[in-house]
C-alpha cells in the first residue's frame, strides 16, 4: 500500500512539473506548447505572441465543434486534479476521440467488474466462513484456515463449493450473453464495399482491365475505384526522416526568432556532447536542416518512382454496393462448389487464382508490411515463433529466476533489516516484475512478424500473451512446476507425477496467488499510470538529439497507440486467477475486485489522455468473451482436481482417492460445459454468444441508418469511410492523369483540405486534437 501511494505521488509530481505528461494524446503535433516530461523545459512564448490565441483552424471551425465533448481538466494543473478528471470522462467523449472499440473495451471491463463484485460477495459472505469452520489446518492465525483444505473430506458443507462453482459458471455465461447482445450496433466505419484481392499477376497495374473483368463477370457491379499496392517499406523510412528534418527546420526558425544567436549544430551522433577538441565543426542549424530536407525529399521522390516499378500483386477494388461486394466474396469463398464468374480477360488477370476478402479500413493497414507476403511471411512467422517457443520452453516462469536467486542465498542481504515484510513480499514482487518483462518479448517478436493490419497484430499479441501468462502465473505454479520443460517431464514421466501430486493445492499455495493479485492491483496499475518504459525510452531519444530543434520530433513519437491486445491479456489473466481460486481460496476475490476497479480507472485515464486511438478487430472482443468462459471452465477443472486429490483417502493424500459424489457432480458439469463449448465452436450452436453481430447486408442497407442513444451512436462521421482511398498517404495524388497510370506524387496543399506529401494523419484529426488541447 505504501509503495502504491508513493507511485501515485510520483505521478502527481511528474504531472505537476511537466503537466503535458499524462495528457500527451491531447496535444496536437502542430502545437507549440510541448513541454519536457522531465523537470521543466518550460520555454516562454515569443514576445508579443499568445499561444492560447485563435489558431489557424479559424473561429468558424472552432464554433462548429462546440457541441462535441471536451476533455475535462485540460487546463487544470492542480496537484491532484487528474483524479476527478478520471470520473468526468464519459463514454461519448471516449467514443468521439478514441472510437467505438475503446467504448466497447471499457464496457467489457464494467461487465467483468460487476461479475467479480458478485463473486466477491458470495465468496466472502458464504464460502469464507464455511472454510474457517474447519479444523484441518492448525491455529486460527494460519492462512490455511481460510482455504477449502481446512474442511474434512466428509464435511457436508463441501456441497456449497460445488453448488457455487455451478452458479458462478451460469453467472459468467449470462453476463457475457448480456454483454454481447447489448453491443449489436451497425458498424459505422464499414468498408465492406471494398475488396482486398491477392495473388494477382506481378506487373498487372491496369485499372481498366480490372474494371472490365468485373463488369463482364458481374454485370450488375460498378467498380468505383481500383488501387494497386507497391513496395513502400524503404519509402516510409525515408519519409519519416524527411519529416523529422522538416520539423527540425521549422523549430530552428522559431528558436532563431527568439534568440539573438543563431542555433548551431555538430552534425554527428550525440553532437551536443562532443567537446571542442573532438574536431567536429559546428555549422548553422537552419542551413543544415534545410539541406537535409532537400536531400531526403529528393531521395523520397527517387524511391517513390522505384516503388511504382515494384507492385506486390495485390489490389483494393471498391464497388458501388455492399451487396455486390458480399456476393463476389461468397463466390471465391465457395470455390469448391464451382469456379467464380469469369470474363473475357480472366486468363490475362488470372482471376481463378485470386484470393478475395473484405478489405480492412485504410487506417488499419500496415502499408510497409504488405511487401512481406506469401511464403516469406509464413516462414518468418514460423521461425520467430519457433525461437520464442524454444526460449519459453526452458524459461516459462519467473520461478526459475527465483530459484537461481535462492541458490545465491539473496535473502542474506535483508537479514540485517529483520523485516518479515520484505522477505515475504520480495519474491512476489520479483515474480510480478518478471511477468511484466517477459510478455514484452512476445510483443516485440510479434512486431517482427510483419502483420498486414494493426488489428491483426493486436489480436496475435493478445492470444500469445494470454496463453503465455496463463501458463506462467496460474497453471505451472499451481502444479508446482517452473517451466514447460518441467511440465512435459511431469506429464510424461511416472516418477515426476508421483513427486508432484503432493505439491498441488497446498494450503499456502493460495497465499502466493493472493500476494500476486495484490501486487498486480496496486503496484501494477500505478506503474501503468506512470509508464516507466516509455519515460526511459523518451529519455534515451532525448539524449540522442543534437539540438533543441530535434526534440519536437521526439515528442511526437512518444505518443503510442493503446495496446488493446496486451491489456486484454493482462486483465483476463488476473480475472482467471481470481475466478479459479475464488472457491478454494476466497480471500483472493476482494483483491481481484480491487485490481479490476483500479485497472478500469487507469485504463480510462490512459485511453483518453495518454494514448492514440488504436483500431482492433472484432475478433479481439470475441476472444475476450471466450477467455472469460475459459476462466469458468478452469474453475471447474480446479475444483475437480481438488476433489480427486485432496478429498480422497486422508491417510494417503498423494494418491488418487475414491470418487465421491462431489467429484462426480463436478466432473459431469465440466463435461457438459466442454461439450457445449465444442458444439458452439465446431458446429455453430449458440452462435448468438459471439462478441459482435455485425450488420447483415440487405437491399435497404443504403437507406437504413443507425438508431439509438447509446454512446456508439455519437461517433457518426460525416462521410463513409469506405469512400476513403485505399492507398498509402505517401502515394496519394488527387490529380492523376488517367486511371491506367500510377498516381503521381501530390504537391503540398495549403488549404487544409487535402493531405500533404507524406502526411500520415488527416488534417481534420490534427485540428480536432488542437481544439481539444485548447479546451474549446
Amino acid at each position: 500500500m505504501a509503495a502504491w501511494v508513493l507511485l501515485l505521488l510520483l505521478f502527481a509530481v511528474l504531472r505537476k512539473i511537466a503537466w503535458d505528461y499524462g495528457r500527451l494524446a491531447l496535444m496536437s503535433r502542430a502545437d507549440e506548447r510541448w513541454t519536457s516530461l522531465f523537470y521543466g523545459d518550460h520555454e516562454p512564448p515569443p514576445e508579443g505572441k499568445n499561444l492560447d490565441e485563435e489558431t489557424s483552424v479559424g473561429r468558424e471551425s472552432r464554433e462548429s465543434l462546440s457541441s462535441h465533448p471536451v476533455a475535462p481538466g485540460v487546463h487544470d494543473r492542480g496537484f491532484c486534479s487528474w483524479v476527478p478528471a478520471i470520473f468526468k470522462i464519459k463514454d461519448d467523449m471516449i467514443a468521439y476521440k478514441c472510437g467505438l472499440d475503446a467504448v466497447q473495451y471499457m464496457t467489457f471491463q464494467r461487465y467483468v467488474l460487476v461479475l467479480v463484485t458478485i463473486i466477491t460477495v458470495f465468496s466472502i459472505a458464504v464460502l469464507l466462513p464455511v472454510n474457517f469452520s474447519g479444523t484441518q489446518e492448525g491455529g486460527p492465525d494460519q492462512f490455511g484456515r481460510t482455504t477449502v483444505s481446512n474442511l474434512q473430506s466428509n464435511n457436508p458443507l463441501l456441497w456449497l463449493h460445488t453448488v457455487f462453482s455451478i452458479l458462478y459458471l451460469l453467472a459468467i455465461v449470462l453476463f457475457m450473453r448480456h454483454f454481447t447482445t447489448n453491443l449489436q450496433y451497425r458498424e459505422e466505419e464499414h468498408v465492406t464495399r471494398t475488396l482486398f484481392i491477392r495473388n494477382m499477376p506481378i506487373g498487372l497495374t491496369d485499372r481498366e482491365l480490372i474494371k472490365k473483368h468485373f463488369m463482364e463477370a458481374y454485370p450488375d457491379s460498378v467498380v468505383t475505384d481500383v488501387q494497386f499496392t507497391y513496395n513502400i517499406t524503404k519509402l516510409m523510412k525515408l519519409d519519416k526522416k524527411r519529416l523529422a528534418a522538416q520539423q527540425a527546420k521549422i523549430q530552428t526558425q522559431r528558436i532563431n526568432e527568439r534568440s539573438e544567436k543563431p542555433l548551431t549544430i555538430k552534425p554527428v551522433l550525440c553532437g551536443k556532447f562532443c567537446p571542442a577538441r573532438c574536431g567536429v565543426v559546428e555549422v548553422d542549424a537552419l542551413e543544415y536542416y534545410t539541406q537535409e530536407e532537400e536531400r531526403l525529399t529528393a531521395e523520397c521522390e527517387k524511391e517513390k518512382k522505384r516503388s511504382f516499378q515494384e507492385d506486390l500483386g495485390m489490389a483494393f477494388v471498391t464497388f458501388n454496393s455492399d451487396k455486390v461486394a458480399a456476393r463476389i466474396v461468397g463466390d471465391y469463398r465457395t470455390f469448391l462448389k464451382g469456379p467464380p464468374a469469369a470474363s473475357s480477360v480472366s486468363t490475362q488477370v488470372q482471376s481463378m487464382h485470386w484470393t478475395v476478402d473484405f478489405a480492412p479500413a485504410p487506417d488499419d493497414v500496415n502499408w510497409e508490411n504488405l511487401s512481406i507476403s506469401g511464403v516469406s511471411w509464413w516462414f518468418r512467422v514460423l521461425i520467430i515463433n519457433l525461437i520464442l517457443l524454444v526460449f519459453l520452453f526452458f524459461l516459462t516462469t519467473p520461478a526459475i529466476i527465483l530459484n537461481t536467486l535462492d541458490q545465491w542465498n539473496y535473502k542474506k542481504l535483508f537479514d540485517g533489516l529483520h523485516s518479515p515484510l520484505i522477505s515475504q513480499t520480495l519474491p512476489t514482487l520479483l515474480l510480478w516484475t518478471f511477468t511484466a518483462v517477459l510478455p514484452v518479448l512476445v510483443y516485440r517478436t510479434s512486431l517482427l512478424e510483419g502483420h498486414w493490419t494493426k488489428s491483426g497484430f493486436n489480436h496475435s499479441v493478445m492470444r500469445k500473451t494470454f496463453v503465455f501468462l496463463l501458463f506462467m502465473t496460474l497453471i505451472l505454479p499451481s502444479l508446482g512446476l517452473t517451466s514447460l520443460k518441467a511440465f512435459v517431464e511431469f506429464a510424461l514421466t511416472p516418477e515426476g507425477q508421483q513427486t508432484k501430486w503432493a505439491c498441488i493445492f497446498l494450503p499456502d499455495n493460495g497465499a502466493f496467488f493472493v500476494n500476486y493479485v495484490i501486487t498486480s492491483g496496486f503496484i501494477g496499475t500505478s506503474l501503468e499510470l506512470i509508464r516507466f518504459p516509455e519515460l526511459i525510452l523518451y529519455a534515451w531519444w532525448l539524449l540522442l538529439t543534437r539540438t533543441e530543434a530535434e526534440k519536437h520530433a521526439v515528442r511526437q513519437e512518444i505518443v503510442y497507440d493503446f495496446q488493446f491486445g496486451t491489456q486484454y491479456a493482462w486483465m483476463m489473466c488476473i480475472f482467471t486467477i481470481t475466478t479459479v481460486y475464488s472457491i478454494t481460496c476466497p480471500l483472493i476475490v476482494p483483491f481481484g475486485l480491487t485490481y479490476m476497479i483500479l485497472k478500469h480507472l487507469v485504463d480510462r485515464y490512459n485511453i483518453y489522455y495518454a494514448y492514440n486511438p488504436s483500431r482492433i478487430s472484432p475478433d479481439i472482443h470475441n476472444s475476450a468473451v471466450n477467455y472469460v468462459i475459459a476462466a469458468a471452465v478452469l474453475l471447474q477443472c480446479s475444483l475437480l482436481f481438488f476433489s480427486i486429490i485432496r478429498l480422497g483417502d486422508d491417510t494417503q493424500p498423494r494418491k488418487l482417492g475414491t470418487l465421491d459424489a462431489h467429484t462426480i457432480v463436478t466432473a459431469l458439469v465440466l463435461v457438459m460445459t466442454l461439450a457445449l463449448i465444442i458444439a458452439k465452436t465446431c458446429f455453430g450452436v449458440f452462435s448468438g454468444l459471439t462478441a459482435h453481430k455485425y450488420h447483415q447486408f440487405t437491399d435497404t442497407d443504403d437507406e437504413a441508418g443507425s438508431t439509438g442513444s447509446s454512446p456508439t451512436a455519437f461517433f457518426n462521421p460525416p462521410f463513409d469511410i469506405g469512400d476513403l482511398p485505399f492507398v498509402s498517404a505517401l502515394l496519394m495524388d488527387p490529380a492523376s492523369v488517367s486511371p491506367t497510370t500510377p498516381p503521381k506524387s501530390a504537391p503540398p496543399m495549403k488549404d487544409g483540405n487535402h493531405k500533404t506529401y507524406g502526411a500520415t494523419e488527416p488534417p481534420e484529426k490534427e485540428e480536432l486534437d488542437l481544439r481539444l488541447a485548447d479546451g474549446s
